[in-house]
């Protein structure tokens, strides 16, 4: 009795040191460089615009909605969702493997033999329990991977999120944008249309040629050219956005014009640390990184023996009382392979250190990216105020033109000239404050926010 209590002990001691034994690799975050903050930006801000949550940035009621209904609809974003729901499975099934295998199974036999006549019959029902003992973390490390790569779907689904709330934003500036171009040039067509009468009453009348008559015939038909592409181009704008929302090709509702679309005053950016802890595409690059490392450990467990218990239970149903089970070990160990292994061993590390390239890679794109659009916003604004200046001068000196026009003071291409000008400064002033917003936009996109779900 007592030579059996110390076998069992012997036996639970080797297996407790076995496991002791366990291949696990602790994540490391790359090292990266180090920066305090954004070159433009002359003092540190903890807070970031990017925590704001998208519907409260937003200030047309419009526009929040079809972000919803984009994120209800859209397609891509929900093939991303079926990708998660596999993601899931896979983890599922990986952490299957920590439990016991059980298995049952049915044999029938039927024998008869040349000496004797009778036939025999034999039926058994048997249940089998195996158990792998993950002595060295392989199927640990297996479902370590599974749950990181679930993880890193997860974080790609966020990251569709946030490029679908800043796609549905963007376009719908522009869209707005083109709403204003479009009533420019319909401002543009009426005025000339006006001074055309004008002219041609004078043409009729002697007092001019008809070079001038000619000349705001030419201009009346550019904006009518100019109108045509900004109606043209709304209409493809809207089945754009049609796609992206998940829709065939509707009219998109309209809410604030273009000037009232604003943005919180303040739009902190935070420190570029802050990227690692919320840009999508960075998360995602550290959950694959935790999952290959596991994968790596999982790879060199392959090194060692395997362990599993068998249990088999059974029954032969042709007789009940009798009765059967049998317990066995299997020890499985590579011996010519090891080669292999290594080489495979060595393939993941590689493998490992692409997956860091793409990490830093991330980083560095991410931080581009947010310079890109602080430069952007600065610029952009600036530029817009610019052209409202120029717009208020053109204007000036149209209204200036036209009454030295009328008192013979100048020719009628001056005038003409400052009508063209005035006409452009119109478009540009519209398309520098479009630009504007959409660069914020970017900022936010850039700073990795936009992938919260409203409540």
């Amino acid at each position: 009795m007592n030579n059996r209590y110390l076998k069992y002990c012997l036996i639970i001691t080797v297996f407790i040191g076995l496991s002791s034994c366990k291949i696990q690799k602790d994540y490391v975050a790359p090292q990266i460089e180090e920066v305090s903050n954004y070159s433009n930006n002359t003092t540190i801000d903890t807070t970031s615009f990017a925590t704001i949550s998208w519907w409260k940035i937003f200030n047309d009621a419009t526009l929040v909605s079809l972000i919803k209904e984009g994120l209800n609809n859209n397609l891509t974003l929900k093939n991303t969702v079926s990708l998660i729901k596999q993601s899931q499975l896979q983890l599922e099934i990986a952490g299957t493997q920590l439990y016991p295998s059980v298995n049952y199974g049915l044999t029938g036999a039927i024998s008869k033999n040349s000496i004797e006549s009778a036939t025999t019959q034999n039926v058994i029902a048997a249940a089998n329990v195996s158990y792998t003992l993950d002595l060295w973390g392989r199927i640990k490390n297996q479902n370590e991977a599974a749950f990181q790569a679930y993880l890193a779907t997860e974080m790609a689904n966020k990251q569709v999120q946030a490029t679908l709330v800043t796609q549905i934003a963007t376009i719908y500036f522009t869209l707005r944008d083109v709403d204003n171009k479009i009533i420019v040039a319909e401002n543009m067509i009426k005025s000339l249309t006006e001074f055309k009468d004008v002219i041609e009453a004078r043409y009729e009348g002697g007092f001019i040629s008809k070079v001038d008559l000619n000349q705001v015939t030419i201009n009346q038909k550019e904006a009518e050219v100019t109108l045509q592409a900004l109606l043209r181009a709304r209409g493809q704008l809207e089945n754009a956005l049609s796609t992206v929302l998940g829709s065939t090709p509707k009219s998109i509702p309209r809410g604030l014009a273009l000037e009232n679309q604003v943005f919180p005053s303040e739009l902190p950016t935070g420190v570029p640390v802050d990227l690692l802890q919320r840009r999508p595409s960075i998360l995602i690059s550290e959950r694959k990184l935790k999952a290959q490392l596991a994968i790596i450990g999982a790879t060199e467990a392959l090194k060692y023996p395997n362990f599993t218990l068998s249990l088999d239970v059974g029954s032969q149903i042709t007789n009940p009382s009798l009765l059967f089970s049998t317990l066995t070990g299997n020890i499985v160990g590579p011996i010519f392979n090891k080669g292999r292994i290594d080489k495979s061993i060595q393939i993941e590390e590689e493998k490992y250190n692409q997956i860091v390239i793409e990490y830093e890679q991330a980083y560095l794109l991410a931080f581009q990216e947010v310079e890109d659009a602080l430069i952007a916003i600065d610029t952009y604004y600036k530029e817009f105020e610019i052209r409202k200046e120029q717009l208020q001068l053109s204007q000036e000196a149209l209204n200036l033109s036209w009454v030295r026009y009328n008192e013979g003071v100048t020719s009628f291409l001056e005038f003409i000239n400052l009508q063209t000008s005035l006409f452009s400064s119109q478009l540009k002033a519209s398309e520098s404050y479009k630009l504007h917003l959409q660069s914020i936009v970017k900022l936010y996109l850039a700073l990795g926010g936009g992938w919260e779900n409203e409540n």
